[in-house]
């Protein structure tokens, strides 16, 4: 990051850990950080489910796993090639994710369609929300979009809570580029030079800073 400019996770919604099976994530997450998982739900017609803890400050993360009641296929068939809790994705939260949209288009990004999300918590809360997705540039560090449905709950406020984001950063080798379609977003983490891509993320926890 420029020196000017220091790395900035507050627009962080939630990073997101792979694993091929859920309870053996929620396992793994409890004996590294002393905070055991809560089952979110399922994502029907997408082959996944997940658990989730609050990183506080309107911060969450997501275990993902495939959903063994559902075909799996896409990114469900990639997760089960994950045996330890891997990073493979963020999100970014927005308030007006069509605006958003424009803004991206405005600065040469290419984005997909808006898609509506939605899925109810095992109290039978439902959760909606709308994402975006960068098509390109294409990099798998690049962070998805979020707005939530105001009627919905935000997950950091009904997860089991003790841990908090510490530190976030992504390392790519072309990070110039990566940095880039960052900044037309208004997002100003951490990018670093490196061989190869990947996410970081350091929490800090009740057995103290845990890194993935």
């Amino acid at each position: 990051m420029d020196a000017a400019k220091p790395a900035d996770i507050s627009p962080i919604d939630h990073v997101i850990l792979g694993i091929d099976d859920l309870q053996k994530g929620i396992a793994e997450l409890e004996r590294r950080t002393g905070v055991r998982a809560a089952f979110g739900g399922v994502h029907p017609g997408r082959g996944t489910q997940n658990a989730l803890i609050s990183l506080g400050g309107n911060h969450y993360l997501e275990i993902l796993a495939p959903n063994p009641e559902e075909q799996s296929e896409g990114r469900a068939e990639e997760l089960r090639g994950l045996t330890h809790l891997t990073p493979v994705g963020w999100a970014v939260h927005t308030g007006d994710i069509a605006a958003l949209q424009q803004t991206l288009q405005s600065h040469g990004a290419q984005t997909g369609e808006i898609r509506p999300g939605a899925r109810n918590r095992p109290d039978g809360t439902h959760l909606a929300w709308k994402t975006l997705d960068y098509t390109s540039p294409s990099s798998p560090l690049l962070p998805f979009f979020i707005e939530w449905d105001p009627a919905s709950a935000h997950p950091s406020t009904t997860s089991p809570p003790g841990c908090t984001l510490a530190a976030f950063s992504l390392q790519a080798p072309a990070s110039a580029t990566l940095r880039d379609a960052l900044q037309a977003a208004g997002v100003g983490v951490e990018v670093r030079e490196g061989k190869e891509p990947a996410i970081r993320i350091s929490l800090a926890c009740p057995k103290g800073n845990v890194d993935f």
